[in-house]
């Protein structure tokens, strides 16, 4: 893929070009590329889920840029010639991530808490807290709350037990475009 710099004569343009070529508009710079070649092959299964994701996320990048208010916090989060369009897909697609699970303030007793430092492009909107003993029956579920660091997240224990190594601690993040994705950690 060629990207335009000082041609005055492809500047703007977009379409096909001859049998060959294509030019797209990427935010301010024009792109040219070699056309795309038809297929006459049927999909695989894989790539079937893979195209209905796709427009799925296509789908929630529509309604995005459709908002006036939600589409400028796209284009807030957006790179050099990128659009909100662009972000809103990727956020879509891209799950949150769970950097660290700090259980240090955690003794078992009501009240402690436990630390979720959890990231994503936009951001994320809650996270379930679940635990499990070692034999894996649910000890207690919740709610954590966004800390004003907006980083973190805190859940606090309502039920009283004695943690062990093995305990298990199931956080369900639910992110702007409201995916939810599940991550298991074990206290050590």
């Amino acid at each position: 893929m060629a990207v335009n710099k000082n041609n005055p004569v492809i500047e703007g343009a977009s379409g096909k070009f001859g049998r060959t070529m294509v030019f797209r508009q990427r935010g301010n710079v024009t792109v040219m590329a070699v056309r795309p070649k038809p297929t006459t092959k049927l999909p695989t299964q894989n790539q079937m889920k893979q195209r209905f994701l796709f427009a799925k996320a296509s789908s929630y990048a529509m309604s995005v840029i459709s908002d006036p208010i939600t589409k400028a916090a796209y284009q807030a989060k957006a790179k050099a010639n990128q659009t909100a369009y662009n972000v809103a897909f990727r956020d879509f697609l891209t799950p949150p991530v769970l950097h660290l699970a700090d259980w240090s303030k955690y003794t078992g007793a009501i009240g402690d808490t436990i630390t979720c430092r959890i990231t994503d492009i936009m951001a994320v909107t809650s996270v379930k807290v679940s635990l499990y003993d070692t034999d894996d029956l649910l000890i207690e579920e919740g709610m954590a709350v966004q800390s004003t660091l907006k980083l973190d997240w805190l859940y606090t224990a309502t039920i009283a037990h004695t943690p062990v190594a093995g305990t298990r601690m199931v956080v369900e993040m639910t992110d702007t475009p409201q995916n939810v994705y599940t991550e298991e950690v074990v206290m050590e």
